[in-house]
């Protein structure tokens, strides 16, 4: 994994993170200077292996969205919809939609049907383990 970041940091500096993915396509992203500690700390971590499951790197997320409540929401944002948005096509309220992204709520067999299709996923995806 390559870094490069931007010289002379200021208070509210932002940083530019270019990152080299397996496939060599080159993902960029900014952290904040309050966030460089944690980005140093997974480096000297994580930086010399190969990879890392995904898993590891999403455990604390895992723990509090479950992970098809990710999905879902992964599978929302990679759509380009609003919760508005996928109640309207799906018929599952908004309501429902939130408390399932927040790990509040389980996904069920029908609405996994129901979300999938508008999402465009499989519906094994978004059901809850």
């Amino acid at each position: 994994m390559s870094v490069r970041m931007k010289a002379r940091p200021t208070k509210d500096c932002v940083y530019k993170v270019v990152i080299e993915m397996p496939n060599k396509k080159m993902v960029s992203s900014s952290i904040s200077a309050d966030d460089f500690p944690k980005l140093q700390a997974f480096l000297e971590k994580h930086g010399k292996s190969e990879s890392v499951a995904w898993e590891e790197l999403a455990k604390d997320r895992l723990a509090k969205y479950k992970a098809s409540g990710l999905a879902l929401r992964g599978a929302r944002y990679r759509e380009g919809m609003s919760q508005k948005e996928l109640s309207r096509r799906s018929g599952v309220s908004q309501e429902n939609i939130s408390r399932m992204e927040n790990g509040h709520r389980p996904v069920g067999d029908k609405v996994a049907k129901k979300l999938a299709k508008v999402l465009h996923v499989d519906p094994t995806l978004l059901i809850a383990a």
